[in-house]
This record gives structure tokens, C-alpha cells and sequence, in this order.
């Protein structure tokens, strides 16, 4: 049976909670999983501007905006999880540094609230296990062009699942597993490494 809370594993927020919604409606990422990837972002967190995408719980925006995060924008579709969200924000008091879009991600990337937040140094996506489209959803966000040049997107999916291969001027840098999860990261190729190659 799902927690009906997860904790916030670091930094200002450390040891607070966050309620999840009953049902299947939301799949926390796991605090095994939260913890690996904020050990691997390492410093790269403080004062990073992030996107946390198929938000749910909004575990990972929240535990990156305790870790140091400027600004993080929550995107999430299920209107429930979304007032989910904003109300952590305002009992956290971190509003002010922090933006919710209850939105399909499809149609967020395009979003002009989304694009003005640009440019992201980390893009977590956490889609649905069975999410056919994911392939796309990384070209959207290359023909947005809301990367920083050194910015990460981490997409985190099931260990069995075979990434996308990027397309165009992505690069899919490692994979991680945890349990039955995995985490798989991209960064935007610089312009020299593209010529470098020619």
C-alpha cells in the first residue's frame, strides 16, 4: 500500500512532508531515487532554475528548491496534484520562488509562462510507465530551446524500459538504476563537440 506521505530527504525543508494522493493517480519517485539523483547533481543544484515535469507530488521540485534551487516550475496535469502542490508551496513559503501549470507537458513546453522561466538548468520528467510519446516530448523541449548550455534533463523510468536515443543536439550521457526504477540523463551537445565531429 502507497505512503499517504513522503519526506523531503535535505537541505532547509529536510524532514517535511508531503502528502500524495490516494489511488494510482501519482507514483512518487522514491527517496532511494531522489537521493542518487541529487548525489549525482551534486553542487550543479544550488541556484539552478528547474522544471519538474509529470510532477504528481511534486517530490523533486520541492526536495531541489530545499537543496538550494532559485526557482522551480511544477507542471502537472491532474488538477488535484496540482493544488497538491501549491498548497506545499504557500505552507512552505516558497511561492514566490516556484510556478504551477496544470497542464498536459505537451502543451506546457509551449506554454509562454513556461518558455519565459527559460533557460532550465535541470528538466526532470517523470511520465506515466507506459507513456508512448517520450521521444517527443525531448524534441519539443530541443525546438523550445529552454536549456541552459550546460543543463541536464533527467527522465526517469522503469529499469526494464529502453531510453529514447536523442535526436538532434541531445546527448544521453548515463543511465542509473535503483530498484526498479531507472534515471537516465541527457545535456544539450555545444556547438564545438557537433563540429568537432565533422
Amino acid at each position: 500500500m502507497k505512503p499517504s506521505s513522503i519526506r523531503i530527504v535535505a537541505g532547509e525543508l529536510k524532514g517535511r512532508t508531503i502528502p500524495t494522493l490516494p489511488g494510482r493517480t501519482t507514483r512518487p519517485t522514491s527517496q532511494r531515487a531522489r537521493e542518487a539523483l541529487f548525489s549525482i547533481l551534486g553542487g550543479q543544484i544550488q541556484g539552478a532554475t528547474v522544471a519538474d515535469l509529470f510532477a504528481g507530488t511534486g517530490a523533486v521540485g520541492l526536495e531541489a528548491l530545499s537543496r538550494g534551487a532559485t526557482k522551480a516550475l511544477f507542471v502537472e496535469q491532474n488538477p488535484l496534484a496540482g493544488a497538491s502542490i501549491q498548497r506545499m508551496l504557500s505552507q512552505f513559503k516558497i511561492a514566490s520562488s516556484s510556478q504551477v501549470l496544470i497542464e498536459d507537458v505537451s502543451l506546457a513546453i509551449q506554454n509562454s509562462i513556461l518558455v519565459g522561466w527559460r533557460p532550465f538548468d535541470m528538466i526532470f520528467m517523470d511520465p506515466p510507465y507506459r507513456l508512448p510519446n517520450v521521444q517527443q516530448i525531448l524534441h519539443h523541449l530541443e525546438e523550445a530551446d529552454v536549456m541552459a548550455p550546460t543543463g541536464r534533463i533527467i527522465y526517469e523510468h522503469f529499469h526494464k524500459t529502453t531510453p529514447p536515443i536523442p535526436l538532434g543536439n541531445w546527448a544521453l550521457i548515463r543511465t542509473a538504476r535503483y530498484g526498479d526504477t531507472a534515471l537516465t540523463f541527457y545535456r544539450p551537445v555545444p556547438q564545438t563537440e557537433k563540429d568537432s565531429d565533422l
